[in-house]
């Protein structure tokens, strides 16, 4: 798989000369009604065919050439954006275009009775719970009458309903509670502040919960399917307002994807929780700058002092992470230098705890802005997760690892590494690299903390240039 480094997905695949592959895709997807099948495409140009070429790689066993047409099988398409974006191709359709990938039995299944008896039941409880109709004009208006859209297929978040459906999940109840949060959000939403004791226009999600259902704070949580739904539903309302011109600005364009969804909420009047998204941060010239710093989400958007000119040495594991700030700390104090001493560009250490939070991402991303030239120097664990952070920060910034190399891999795997797991080692070898190959042949784990006497000497020779000794 080609580098996709400070690419989107929406912008990686709205390559023109994608747009022949593509089309067959979804074309074959309506109809195959799923992964099913393959397709043909004709290749057009040589700078289609080039490419292509790039796209799949070794995944296609003869050389692309203009004129020509190559077969391409849906479930190797698949594979390719799971692995690079973590999306299936009806998310990949929506990414692009705004809109559900509907097959032809989908838009079957959409006419027939139970659906229609769903929306039905949705609008009595309404009517009986809130007294008046969800079909009154100052509801439909607000949200470009997303319940009728939603019953037609035709708004985001209907594959959402369907699935409850087949789980047997309370599905009435589900979109009742949206359409009851929608309507507080868009219509009265003086009166829902009023009745929470809020004095500030908006309001913290949980709480948002508590006053919509009565009796659940997590109702709204992005782990249950009437919370991914509100998300969708705000998230489609807010596009609409931008096409119609009701509201301005170009903010949603400056938000990066992976806060696109507390900017949906922010827009729409709800507060996510800033305080559990945090990231561990080393800044020597920074406050307490004997020991590290547990940073949340609220902090950094309220503070800047965080965004210094230096490099980041990003770690995957807390106890590696502070093992090289203790050894920092100790380089600094035997080295008779103050930290009123230590120039603003020092390199910064950065630690992610096994995954990049928002937190992490945000802190990331305003170093790079403060600092154009910035590097990302990462080192996690040898295993699929690991290398897969890699990719994740490569979307940010420019990224060099830190002794996440085949040989230091060999150098430290043995007989009792816990073994990966056989879809593990697959899809690592699907990977380009001599690391990612290594790993799948021996289909062994190595841990961080198993290298941390060659991190230290790396990170000591790092320090040790930029404060010139």
């Amino acid at each position: 798989m080609e580098e996709r480094a400070r690419k989107s997905a929406k912008q990686y695949y709205s390559d023109p000369l994608l747009s022949n592959l593509l089309e067959a895709v979804f074309k074959k997807y309506r109809g195959q009604n799923g992964v099913r099948g393959k397709v043909n495409v004709k290749v057009a140009s040589n700078d289609e065919a080039t490419r292509l070429q790039e796209f799949f790689g070794s995944r296609l066993e003869r050389f692309i050439r203009p004129g020509s047409t190559i077969e391409v099988h849906l479930k190797v398409f698949a594979e390719e954006i799971a692995q690079g974006y973590k999306l299936d191709i009806p998310e990949l359709h929506e990414v692009l275009y705004g809109m559900p990938l509907v097959t032809n039995v989908e838009r079957r299944q959409l006419q027939e009775q139970a659906w229609h008896t769903l929306f039905e039941r949705a609008s009595s409880l309404f009517m009986s719970r809130m007294g008046f109709s969800a079909a009154n004009q100052t509801l439909e208006g607000k949200t470009f009458n997303w319940l009728q859209r939603l019953q037609d297929g035709k708004a985001s978040g209907y594959r959402i309903v369907q699935h409850t459906m087949r789980t047997n999940t309370d599905s009435v109840e589900m979109i009742f509670y949206c359409l009851k949060a929608l309507w507080y959000l868009f219509v009265e939403n003086d009166k829902m502040l009023e009745k929470i004791g809020g004095s500030v226009p908006w309001v913290y999600l949980p709480i948002f919960a508590q006053f919509i259902t009565e009796s659940d704070s997590h109702a709204f949580d992005m782990q249950f399917p009437a919370g991914r739904l509100l998300w969708h539903a705000l998230d489609d309302i807010h596009t609409r307002q931008l096409k119609s011109g009701q509201i301005t600005g170009n903010d949603h364009l400056l938000v990066p994807d992976f806060m696109k969804r507390r900017y949906i909420y922010r827009v729409s009047g709800i507060m996510a929780d800033d305080i559990s998204s945090y990231v561990h941060a080393y800044i020597p010239n920074e406050h307490y700058g004997t020991a590290a710093r547990t940073l949340n989400l609220s902090e950094l958007h309220a503070s800047q002092s965080w965004f210094k000119p230096a490099d980041l040495y990003v770690f995957e594991n807390p106890s590696v992470f502070s093992f090289l700030v203790d050894e920092t700390v100790h380089f600094l104090e035997t080295s008779g230098m103050s930290l009123e001493q230590v120039p603003d560009h020092f390199p910064i250490l950065v630690c992610i705890s096994g995954q990049a939070r928002a937190a992490a991402k945000h802190f990331i991303v305003k170093c790079i802005e403060f600092n154009p030239n910035c590097t990302i120097h990462y080192s996690g664990d040898f295993d699929l997760p690991g290398v897969q952070m890699q990719m994740n920060l490569e979307t940010l910034g420019d990224v060099q690892v830190m002794r996440m190399d085949a040989a230091t891999y060999k150098e430290h795997v043995h007989s009792q590494s816990r073994p990966l797991t056989k879809q593990d080692a697959k899809t690592l070898g699907r990977m380009q690299g001599d690391l990612p190959k290594a790993m799948s042949e021996t289909r062994k784990k190595v841990y961080q903390e198993a290298i941390t006497k060659e991190l230290r000497e790396d990170w000591i020779q790092v320090i040790k240039k930029v404060l010139g000794y």
